[in-house]
């Protein structure tokens, strides 16, 4: 009797444990359905002649009139193109990391959680071994495909150039392309890059971002003394 009722009890909690995944995984999918649904709709929007932000179209144009040369000194030339309205800030920060005698330069991409906030929400941060204090990441940020976030760069290096491409989608996905590497920045938005004499560059993706810490040289100290980071630096030599 005991054994029967002990079956029975299982058979009903494996139906409710099953009931609860379906209805997780029915959640699930309905969140994904709002969220492509509303990313249609704004394809539709930027499709519509009759939404488009003129006046950003016109001052795009007048812009790259002006800056012409230096646009097209990065990997993808920004011509100006119509899009619809919409409300939204990108955020980007040069900056040099010193540890030892090596001379690290980054560039820190992501977004304002509004236009009016402070506040930013890091999405990509690149870090390449220059040993150069006069190297200086050349970075321009896109706000024009909103929701989704658009960047490319350059890296002038006295040996190499190295180019970049960065998008990031509403759902959380993000990539960057670096020299033809293609990296998922859903396993580490820390993408440290080590240049190498015979002109071949090794790396590192790290699972850290400087939004976990309240100082950004926190977050610096912590992506240089890892164990991972110290293995590529001895591998240079």
């Amino acid at each position: 009797m005991r054994r029967k009722l002990t079956l029975l009890l299982a058979i009903v909690l494996s139906i409710y444990s099953c009931k609860n995944d379906c209805q997780h995984i029915e959640k699930v999918i309905n969140v994904q359905n709002s969220d492509l649904s509303k990313l249609k709709n704004r394809a539709i929007e930027n499709l519509d002649s009759s939404q488009w932000n003129k006046e950003l179209l016109k001052q795009d144009i007048e812009l790259y009139s002006k800056y012409s040369e230096i646009f097209e000194q990065y990997p993808l030339n920004n011509y100006a193109f119509p899009v619809a309205d919409y409300d939204y800030a990108v955020y980007s920060k040069p900056f040099t990391i010193e540890y030892g005698s090596y001379i690290f330069k980054g560039i820190q991409v992501g977004e304002y959680i509004n236009p009016d906030s402070d506040s930013i929400v890091t999405k990509m941060t690149l870090i390449i071994l220059t040993n150069e204090n006069q190297v200086e990441p050349e970075t321009f940020v896109s706000s024009r495909n909103f929701p989704y976030l658009t960047a490319e760069g350059t890296f002038n290096l006295p040996m190499q150039n190295f180019d970049w491409v960065f998008q990031a989608t509403p759902d959380g996905y993000s990539s960057l392309f670096f020299s033809m590497k293609l990296f998922d920045l859903r396993f580490g938005q820390t993408i440290v890059i080590y240049p190498k004499k015979d002109k071949s560059f090794l790396y590192e993706q790290f699972e850290v971002t400087p939004d976990h810490y309240s100082k950004f040289e926190d977050y610096t100290i912590n992506v240089m003394k890892n164990k991972k980071n110290l293995i590529r630096l001895k591998q240079l030599q």
